[in-house]
């Protein structure tokens, strides 16, 4: 059980104590100390203040707060109990994406749950209740990670204090999406794009990503989604302001943080990927940078990608089922610019004159080989459904049509 209010949590950075967050008529955040080697706790508040104020929650700190499937489990768990910001922080706990850490003042350190081998969570044959179960059983090291898809992180090294994996799993009303997202992750992986390392269970049910936000010797790196570089929150009322936008303004604040030429290449990469499999929730918080201090940010791998087109909506309660056909964000900034897919030429347009392309065609080729040679690949894999596999062909084929216009 959770105390019925929360006024303050001790926050870590990277496992050591650095301040605290105090709620009361607004949110305050107090560094323990300043100086140029105090880390920073996020990238729009340096420890060049001692003190933040803020009428919500500071971006950085909201950025991973559960939502979707995870943040209906708590709801049940909780039932009669208020999950405010403060509380879903509480539960967030030390794990969470990025190097933040919550915990209430006094309370007890959580047991460490057993380390599950990547082997194990390869083999589990998935169920809606074998995956509940993995869930209850490391929810308390892993509530820290966004998005609408049934996910958990799990530790899989005993080595590595925190969990290092995240476990997704579909549902009855996107059927596939494990596979969705393998495919998708596989053809950019093929393509030259950073992405995390992701395998597909052994039944193709569950989707294995492990974290990019920690460094090979188990160092937890600093993670900002672009919402919160442009110090955006989501989970209010208007919780759609992830799809609040364009692609031209997330580069533009990429600039702003002096990353590399080559990062602002990297991002078209991310974009061409985006719209070439259909990818219609490439919103704010599906891309972000990672950092150990203000002089060493880059941008992070592509993640959260899916062919959503293959899924059908109600726009309205007992209305049509329509399919989703527009990108999450407008591909240009300014009026009259639409969320509609790019033709050929704007798409090279962006390349070039956005992010600094040379020659965003043969960006487009690589992409489209790669999809190519996924498809192939895929139709001899006995975990993906022939039918999943036929419904993302056939909306890929739209997309392989850019490189035939880019030649």
């Amino acid at each position: 059980m959770l105390p019925d209010k929360i006024k303050i949590l001790d926050l870590s950075i990277g496992q050591e104590g650095r301040g605290q967050l105090v709620h009361q008529s607004q949110f305050e955040f107090r560094y323990l100390e300043s100086g140029l080697l105090q880390p920073s706790v996020g990238l729009l508040m340096p420890p060049t203040k001692l003190t933040y104020l803020d009428s919500a929650l500071f971006p950085v700190m909201d950025q991973n707060l559960p939502e979707g499937d995870l943040f209906m489990r708590l709801r049940q768990m909780f039932v009669k109990q208020p999950l405010t910001a403060m509380h879903l922080l509480a539960l967030s706990g030390v794990n969470g994406i990025g190097r933040l850490g919550f915990s209430i003042p006094g309370s007890q350190v959580v047991p460490k749950p057993a380390v599950i081998t990547r082997e194990q969570l390869l083999s589990l044959p998935f169920t809606p209740a074998v995956f509940d179960d993995l869930v209850h059983a490391y929810l308390s090291t892993g509530a820290g990670v966004a998005g609408m898809q049934p996910k958990i992180m799990v530790p899989d090294r005993a080595t590595v204090p925190i969990p290092t994996v995240i476990v997704k799993a579909g549902s009855t009303t996107y059927p596939g999406l494990a596979v969705n997202e393998f495919l998708c992750l596989k053809a950019a992986s093929a393509a030259g794009i950073q992405t995390p390392t992701f395998e597909l269970s052994h039944d193709g049910q569950l989707l294995l990503v492990d974290r990019f936000d920690i460094d090979a010797n188990g160092n937890r790196l600093g993670f900002e989604d672009i919402a919160s570089i442009m110090g955006l929150r989501v989970r209010d009322t208007l919780s759609d302001r992830k799809y609040h936008g364009s692609y031209e303004r997330v580069a533009e604040a990429l600039r702003m943080l002096r990353l590399p030429e080559n990062d602002l290449h990297r991002f078209f990469e991310q974009v061409a990927l985006t719209v070439m499999v259909s990818n219609g929730d490439g919103h704010l918080k599906n891309y972000g940078v990672l950092y150990t201090n203000s002089s060493d940010i880059r941008l992070a791998p592509m993640f959260d990608v899916v062919t959503t087109s293959i899924y059908r909506y109600a726009r309205l309660q007992g209305g049509e089922d329509l399919e989703d056909r527009t990108m999450a964000l407008k591909l240009f900034a300014g009026r009259g610019q639409t969320r509609t897919y790019p033709t050929t030429a704007e798409l090279l347009r962006f390349g070039r004159d956005v992010c600094r392309v040379n020659e965003p065609g043969k960006v487009i080729q690589r992409i489209a080989d790669a999809m190519s040679d996924t498809l192939a690949d895929a139709r001899q894999d006995q975990r993906i459904a022939p039918q999943t596999l036929t419904r993302m062909a056939d909306v890929w084929d739209g997309g392989l049509a850019y490189a035939h216009h880019a030649a």
